[in-house]
C-alpha cells in the first residue's frame, strides 16, 4: 500500500530524502509515516549502517513499533521487510524468518539476506524456531542468494550454513534440513561436507529431491558414473518429473557423451513434449553424432521458429554461420546521412576545443535522434569558451510528414520549428535515468534485456513512464569509450524495454504511442519489443501485425527511412503471418541487406 505524502515532500524521493523524511516524521510522532520512509530507504540499501543504527536505537529504546508496520491487504514489500527486521531485533526469529522469506521470494533482487548475517550470531538456541519456517525460508531465498556477490555472498552463506547446522542438530530426522544444508555447502564448494549432509538426507528419505542431492555431490566430485546413477534413481522415484533427466542429459553433454545425453533428453521430452530445454538439446546431440546437412537444416528451422528460446540460442546458433539476428542478438548501426558524416568527423577527431562549425546539408528530413547524436558528440567540447556549432540545412520534408503523429495517442517527443527539432519534455528523474543507464551498459540480446528490464522495473512504478519518455530525448552523458550514436541508441532501447515492463497491458500502450507518434529512432526498439512480447500469442500477433501494416504505409517514397529494416525483421519474428507475406518480407530484407 502506498503511503500518503505530505505537502512539500518529493513524490518519488531519493533514499537519502527518504531517510530525512523518516527522521522528521519520527520527531513529530508520526511513526507509521516514519517507518514507511525508513522501509523505502532500506529497500535500496538494506546494509546501510547509518539507517540501521537509527532503527536499532529506536527499537532498543523499548517502543513497540509493530503496530506502525501493520499487516494489511496489498502490503508494500519494504514495509513487511522492516516488520521482519523488528521481529528479529526483538528476538522473535520464527516470525522474522517467516515474514522475511515471503518478502525475499517476491523481491529476490533486493539483498535483504544481508540481515541474516547479523541475526544468526544472536540466535542462542533454535527451540523457538519451527522446522517448517527455516525450510520455507531457505528454499525461498536461493535465487536471491545466487544474485549476491563477493564478501556479501560469503557472509550470507556462512550464516545460512551455521543456522541450518543448528536446526539439523535440533531436528535430526528432518531430511529437508540436511538437503538444504548440502545445497549451501555446495555453494561454498565444500564438497565433503555437502556429500555428508546429502547422504544423511538420502538415508532419512529416499525421494527425488534427496537422490538429486546425491547426484549433484557426485557431479561436484567429478564422479560422472555415480552422479548418473543417482539421476536415474531420481527418475525411478518420480517417473513424471522430467527435471532429473534434463540434468542427466546436461551431465553427459558437458562431458561429450552425446549418445547418452540424447537418450536422457528424449526421456525428458517424452514426459513433457516440446520442452524448451530438451528439444534444442536433442537437436544438438543429433547433429554432434551425425554432423550432416539434414540435421543442420533442422537446427536452422527450429531457431527461426523459436527465436526467443535461450537454450537454442546458446547451444544451436553457434553451429550456424552468420546466424545472429538483427534486433534480436544485436542492434544494427544507424544509417542516416547525418550519422555517416558524424562517423567521418569522429574518425578524423578534429580539434574542436577552440570552437568551429560543422556545416551539414541533408536532402530529406531525417530522424531527429540522428541530429541529437551529432549534438551529443559536439557537447563534449562544450566546456570551451567557444563551443563548436552545428550549421544544419534540410532541403525537403518527406511525405507522409514524419513530424506528425498518425494517431491521437501518438507520442510527441519533439517540438519542431520548421525542420529543426528540440526536446518537447523536461529533464527526467534521476531514478529513471539510473535504471536506464544500468540496462544500457549490459550486452544486448533481446531475451536477456527483457528479463533484466523486468528486474530493474521493480524499483520503478508506472508513474515513471513520462520520465522514460523524456530520457529518449534527454540521454545521460555517454561514456568516453562509447560513440554518441551508439550510446543514444542503447539508451533509447533500454528506456523502451523498461516502458514495456512497466506497462500493465499488452500490447504496451506506451510502445503503441511511440509507434503512432512522431517518427524517430525509438520506433525501432518499440517494434522489436512488441514483436518479442507477441510471439506465440495469436491475438497479440494479430494486433501487432495490424500495427506493422499501418507503419508500412508510413514509409516515405523518397529519402531514407530508418525504421524499415527494423519493421521487416521484427515482423518476421511473428509465427502467424501467412506464407506469401513472409516470402515478401524475406525478399525485402534481402534487398535491404544487399544495398548495405
Amino acid at each position: 500500500m502506498e503511503h500518503a505524502h505530505t505537502e512539500g515532500e518529493h513524490r518519488f524521493p531519493s533514499p537519502e530524502q527518504d531517510f530525512d523524511i523518516y527522521k522528521a516524521a519520527r520527531s513529530e510522532g508520526d511513526f507509521q509515516h516514519a517507518l514507511y520512509h525508513m522501509a523505502c530507504a532500506l529497500s535500496t540499501d538494506p546494509a546501510n549502517a547509518e539507517w540501521l543504527d537509527s532503527l536499532n536505537e529506536w527499537i532498543d529504546a523499548g517502543e513497540d513499533l509493530l503496530p506502525f508496520v501493520p499487516v494489511e491487504e496489498n502490503n508494500y514489500f519494504a514495509v513487511m521487510a522492516v516488520r521482519a527486521y523488528i521481529y528479529a531485533r526483538m528476538n522473535k526469529f520464527n516470525d522474522a524468518f517467516g515474514l522475511l522469506g515471503q518478502v525475499i521470494k517476491v523481491k529476490p533482487e533486493v539483498p535483504y539476506l544481508v540481515w541474516v548475517s547479523e541475526w544468526e550470531p544472536r540466535i542462542a538456541g533454535v527451540d523457538h524456531i519451527e522446522e517448517g519456517t527455516i525450510i520455507g525460508f531457505v528454499s525461498g531465498v536461493l535465487r536471491s542468494l545466487d544474485m549476491l556477490e563477493g564478501n556479501v555472498r560469503h557472509k550470507a552463506l556462512a550464516a545460512l550454513v551455521s543456522m541450518l547446522r543448528k536446526m539439523c542438530q535440533a531436528h535430526p530426522k528432518a531430511y529437508m534440513l540436511f538437503w538444504l544444508l548440502s545445497s549451501m555447502y555446495r555453494r561454498q564448494e565444500d564438497v565433503l561436507a555437502a556429500f555428508a549432509a546429502a547422504k544423511t538426507a538420502y538415508k532419512l528419505n529416499k525421494c527425488w529431491n534427496t537422490a538429486i542431492g546425491m547426484a549433484l555431490c557426485f557431479k561436484a566430485q567429478g564422479n560422472i558414473r555415480k552422479a548418473a546413477g543417482f539421476y536415474k534413481k531420481a527418475g525411478r522415484l518420480d517417473p513424471g518429473n522430467e527435471a532429473g533427466y534434463l540434468d542427466l542429459g546436461d551431465l553427459y553433454l558437458e562431458n561429450g557423451l552425446y549418445k547418452k545425453a540424447l537418450k536422457a533428453y528424449n526421456k525428458a521430452a517424452d514426459i513433457q513434449p516440446g520442452h524448451e530445454w530438451a528439444v534444442p538439446s536433442i537437436l544438438y546431440c543429433e547433429y554432434m553424432i551425425k554432423q550432416d546437412a539434414e540435421r543442420l537444416g533442422k537446427i536452422e528451422a527450429y531457431i527461426k521458429a523459436n527465436t526467443s528460446n535461450g537454450r537454442a540460442r546458446e547451444l544451436l546458433k553457434p553451429l550456424l554461420p552468420g546466424s545472429e539476428l538483427p534486433f534480436v542478438d544485436y542492434i544494427p548501426e544507424p544509417q542516416e546521412a547525418t550519422i555517416n558524416v558524424l562517423r567521418q568527423v569522429a574518425e578524423q577527431n578534429p580539434d574542436l576545443e577552440s570552437g568551429g562549425t560543422i556545416s551539414l546539408t541533408i536532402n530529406h528530413l531525417e530522424a531527429p535522434s540522428a541530429i541529437r547524436a551529432m549534438e551529443l558528440y559536439l557537447s563534449k567540447f562544450g566546456r570551451s569558451a567557444n563551443p563548436p556549432k552545428l550549421n544544419l540545412t534540410i532541403d525537403n520534408v518527406p511525405e507522409p510528414d514524419p513530424r506528425q503523429p498518425i494517431a491521437e495517442n501518438g507520442a510527441m517527443l519533439w517540438n519542431y520549428e520548421g525542420p529543426i527539432a528540440q526536446p518537447a519534455m523536461p529533464e527526467p528523474s534521476g531514478r529513471a535515468v539510473d535504471a536506464v543507464r544500468r540496462l544500457a551498459m549490459t550486452p544486448y540480446q533481446i531475451e536477456d534485456w527483457y528479463r533484466t528490464a523486468g528486474e530493474l522495473a521493480q524499483s520503478l512504478t508506472p508513474a515513471y513512464l513520462p520520465d522514460l519518455l523524456a530520457i529518449l530525448t534527454h540521454p545521460p552523458e555517454p561514456p568516453e569509450s562509447v560513440s554518441s550514436w551508439h550510446w543514444l541508441q542503447r539508451i533509447q532501447y533500454a528506456a523502451v524495454f523498461l516502458m514495456a515492463r512497466l506497462s500493465p497491458s499488452k500490447p504496451s500502450e506506451a510502445l503503441l504511442s511511440l509507434c503512432h507518434g512522431q517518427s524517430d529512432w525509438p520506433v525501432n526498439a518499440a517494434v522489436a519489443v512488441l514483436a518479442y512480447e507477441a510471439q506465440g500469442d495469436p491475438e497479440l500477433e494479430k494486433a501487432v501485425s495490424e500495427l506493422f501494416l499501418r507503419l508500412m504505409e508510413r514509409i516515405p517514397q523518397e529519402g531514407y527511412c530508418f525504421f524499415t529494416f527494423a519493421l521487416i525483421c521484427s515482423w518476421l519474428q511473428l509465427s502467424s503471418i501467412d506464407i506469401k507475406l513472409r516470402e515478401q518480407l524475406e525478399q525485402w530484407k534481402n534487398d535491404l541487406e544487399q544495398r548495405e
